[in-house]
């Protein structure tokens, strides 16, 4: 039995719980997986039709009454009934496997995962670190594109905008001002803050923009795009697995770390001064993507990641749990 430590914060709107339901598929059957989450809006109907086990809010002492093979915490921060759960599994010497960014909060876990670009060790051999951009958990369909050859255009025209949560609104809109008065087709993948009223405004203002609904993946919308300005930390992954060069715009020090590495590597490139009063030296930035340029970034990118970190992920776990 493989249990499932899940994070259902709101917040996230169930993001993480999407991704550990993908692992868990491929992972094994799923009358032998069993989801733990926290009570929050929605997350009973999110599990209608999915075919796992689960429970909420259930206390530690109870769930190792099943014969449980491994437990694996889909989150990135413990909390203290976490920590108990982490305890008692290591009491009954049941292996434990969790998730980190740049080797954040590791706890005492038997597997870390972490697909952040810091590739590390452990000097504790008994342990496992699956770190790098290959052990990224992103949809199938971004599979699907990193295999299709990407037809770049010749002249730079269609921009995808994704900055994530921290890029503030006003923000937002003076990068699409300068970008669709430059006669750029503009895309956004609106954050989490960005409210439905903001929608309305940026769409009356600028006819032509289009802003992404909530697909089950965005892997079109970063294949179909000539350039991705993004943030780095959520976003990075995605336009290298679909052969998009970026424009990073870091935002706290994870993502500086994050854009340092794919620029290093030939991904993308960084703007930091993203708190300008205006986006006009973006513009001097944007000339730096001809045409043979982009094509060798979007190479580079999908050499980086290939999508496939769910399968490397689970191949690692069935071996504890058929062990």
């Amino acid at each position: 039995m493989l249990l499932i430590i899940a994070e259902t914060s709101p917040a996230n709107g169930l993001f993480s719980l999407h991704k550990a339901f993908q692992l868990a598929s491929i992972t094994c059957n799923k009358k032998d997986v069993s989801f733990v989450v926290d009570d929050c809006k929605n997350v009973s109907s999110y599990f209608t039709g999915k075919g796992f086990n689960y429970s909420i809010n259930s206390e530690p002492r109870k769930l190792f009454k099943e014969n449980i093979s491994l437990v694996l915490f889909f989150k990135d921060k413990l909390s203290g009934k976490d920590k108990k759960i982490l305890t008692r599994a290591k009491k009954k010497s049941i292996p434990t496997a969790k998730f980190s960014y740049m080797g954040a909060n590791p706890e005492d876990n038997d597997i870390i995962i972490d697909h952040s670009p810091m590739s590390y060790t452990s000097s504790n051999e008994e342990k496992k670190i699956l770190s790098g951009p290959a052990y990224s958990i992103l949809h199938n369909k971004y599979i699907h594109f990193h295999t299709i050859k990407k037809k770049y255009n010749k002249k730079l025209r269609n921009i995808l905008l994704s900055p994530g949560d921290e890029f503030p609104y006003r923000e937002l809109r003076k990068l699409t001002e300068t970008l669709i008065s430059n006669n750029f087709n503009v895309k956004i993948i609106p954050g989490k803050n960005f409210k439905r009223f903001n929608s309305k405004t940026l769409k009356r203002i600028y006819p032509s923009l289009k802003i992404s609904g909530t697909p089950e993946s965005y892997a079109r919308s970063f294949f179909e795009a000539d350039l991705a300005i993004i943030d780095p930390e959520f976003s990075a992954v995605k336009a290298s697995a679909a052969g998009t060069p970026a424009i990073y715009l870091p935002q706290n020090n994870n993502s500086d770390l994050t854009a340092s590495h794919y620029e290093e590597e030939g991904a993308g490139v960084i703007f930091k001064r993203w708190k300008n009063e205006d986006y006009s030296e973006i513009l001097e930035l944007l000339k730096f993507f001809s045409l043979e340029q982009r094509e060798e970034m979007g190479k580079t990118g999908k050499t980086l990641v290939d999508g496939k970190g769910v399968y490397r992920i689970a191949e690692v776990l069935n071996q504890y749990l058929n062990s």
